[in-house]
């Protein structure tokens, strides 16, 4: 009778242990690519040379698309997609990795990226999104 009762109670331990682990899954990792322009919480832009590459083939006409990847104060990357097509700005937000964003995948129309200083936004965008920002580096 106490093997069992040890057993049980090994048991019921093991599964609280297991249970209240916080184990990360594998889809909420994110690993940006070579490619990738990212903004870090600490103001460096790495790939910065291409956001500004990008922003010059919009305004000389240029098709283009990048990824943006803005981390939040707690590590959770913010994706945004531009694509611009010789016409306009398309501009696709992903926070499904926010754990305190809305979780929405959300594509809306903007006119153009305006830098000042160090700082990257874009104008013009349909709905509550103007000015939407980009990044900001030191």
């Amino acid at each position: 009778m106490v093997r069992y009762v040890s057993f049980i109670t090994a048991s019921i331990m093991f599964l609280l242990i297991v249970g209240c682990a916080d184990i990360e899954t594998d889809s909420k990792k994110f690993v940006p690519s070579d490619t990738d322009i990212v903004n870090r919480n600490n103001g460096d832009i790495e790939n910065e040379s291409r956001l500004k590459e990008f922003i010059k083939n919009t305004e000389t006409g240029d098709k283009d698309s990048i990824r943006v990847v803005a981390y939040t104060k707690e590590g959770d990357p913010i994706l945004t997609e531009l694509t611009y097509n010789r016409e306009q700005l398309e501009v696709t937000e992903d926070t499904t990795r926010d754990e305190y964003g809305s979780g929405e995948i959300n594509t809306f129309e903007c006119e153009k990226i305006v830098v000042e200083e160090n700082k990257y936004s874009i104008i013009g965008c349909q709905g509550d999104k103007t000015p939407y920002y980009l990044a900001e580096g030191n």
